[in-house]
């Protein structure tokens, strides 16, 4: 993966000493993150008004609520999903993947509070009116981002009153039209590597460089051979590197993506992607974080056909079985975020290509003429403490506080 090399002309051969004066100012990188974090919040608050219909359907029923909208949505029915799909319906898998999901904005916002406080203290702000905003709640003093996402409902059901229902619903969506053997393949792969995948934003919220580059040669090149090799060619990768690096833009994006993805409950995958709910979660966080280590035409070509694939269930959604509040919005919102975390993607590299410049200020080199004079810098990682106990093994609790019951 590549370095970032300048040619330097002097005027007779000999000793030299170069020092780096920066032509780019710690303002300008302000002024473009805080651009960015304008275009992100503007489509995460469009995703939470629109998904609000189902989030309050999945705040009733967990499970069940899927079970209804992969019957009566606009999915087309993956019918080939083979033993995958049985998890569909059991309670340990979207804890499984709730609980990933959380960590995505939770990992970025305990690493930013140490590292890019100013950073995260804005995003938690906008977060947390965003929240009331929506939920009409009164505004607060607490600094804690809220949790209003999926996982924040109890799954401890399924109730008993409707496990006869859920069951049958489970039966007749099996019976469903199958899909083409290579979408089939390549979603079970998606399934299979699915810790792994889930778990690398909070490999870029910690900064570990070789964590991301170990995902890209193994967890990518088995799903996607094509990418792993245009991501491990990609010319402008030291940008990448400064991106994951710098602690304000890694908060920045990867909060952003944590906090979007938790505002999607698991019922509107359902709802437009039918017994494919699954994979498309895992699907969508695997080309958002490829989007941010290339900006390549295989990576951009792999975000048109899944936009396009979604798109192509908006006539479905109005003609669905069973008409949801707004249903037709929330898949916009939802292809809408898919647009804007990836061409926020790209924007980080532009960035990233001044991070590299502006970190240059007080480097001094030292050698001769016709010679390669080189200097390594220093990554560090992030440590990601719990903010309450000081913990590396958990992220900061998050949502609504339970009742203390005093005996």
């Amino acid at each position: 993966m590549a370095e970032k090399d300048w040619q330097v002309m002097v005027p007779k051969s000999g000793d030299v000493s170069i020092t780096a004066v920066p032509n780019i100012t710690e303002k300008e990188i302000e002024d473009d993150r805080s651009l960015l974090v304008l275009q992100l919040h503007g489509a995460y608050e469009g995703l939470v008004e629109y998904m609000l219909p189902f989030q309050r359907e999945w705040d009733s029923g967990p499970l069940l609520s899927i079970a209804r909208s992969v019957r009566q949505g606009a999915g087309d029915g993956a019918g080939a999903w083979t033993d995958d799909f049985k998890d569909m319906f059991k309670k340990e898998t979207w804890v499984e993947l709730g609980g990933k999901v959380k960590s995505m904005a939770g990992s970025a916002v305990d690493a930013g509070y140490d590292y890019a406080s100013k950073t995260t203290q804005d995003i938690v702000n906008k977060a947390n009116a965003t929240y009331n905003k929506v939920q009409q709640l009164n505004s607060s003093q607490d600094t804690t981002l809220r949790s209003w996402g999926w996982w924040s409902a109890q799954i401890e059901e399924v109730e008993k009153t409707y496990e006869a229902e859920l069951q049958q619903y489970a039966k007749t969506v099996n019976e469903a039209v199958e899909t083409t053997k290579e979408m089939v393949e390549k979603a079970q792969k998606f399934y299979a590597h699915r810790q792994a995948i889930l778990g690398v934003p909070e490999l870029i919220a910690s900064g570990d460089i070789k964590g991301v580059q170990s995902f890209v040669d193994t967890v990518v090149k088995d799903i996607d051979p094509a990418l792993a090799k245009e991501i491990k060619n990609n010319p402008n990768f030291y940008a990448v590197l400064e991106i994951i690096s710098d602690h304000d833009s890694a908060v920045t994006f990867m909060a952003y993506v944590g906090l979007m993805m938790e505002a999607v409950p698991p019922n509107f995958l359902a709802y437009i992607a039918g017994k494919g709910a699954m994979y498309i979660l895992i699907e969508v966080v695997m080309i958002i974080i490829s989007a941010l280590l290339t900006a390549g035409a295989a990576v951009a070509a792999r975000v048109t056909a899944l936009v396009t694939r979604l798109a192509m269930s908006s006539a479905k959604v109005a003609n669905a079985a069973r008409k949801i509040e707004k249903a037709k919005e929330a898949l916009d919102a939802f292809i809408r975020m898919i647009e804007t975390l990836c061409d926020a993607a790209n924007r980080l590299q532009d960035l990233g290509e001044k991070l590299v410049v502006a970190r240059l200020k007080g480097l001094r080199l030292r050698g001769k003429t016709q010679q390669k004079l080189g200097a390594k810098r220093s990554l560090i990682k992030r440590d990601i403490r719990c903010r309450r106990c000081g913990s590396t093994a958990h992220r900061t609790p998050r949502g609504p506080r339970g009742i203390v019951v005093y005996k």
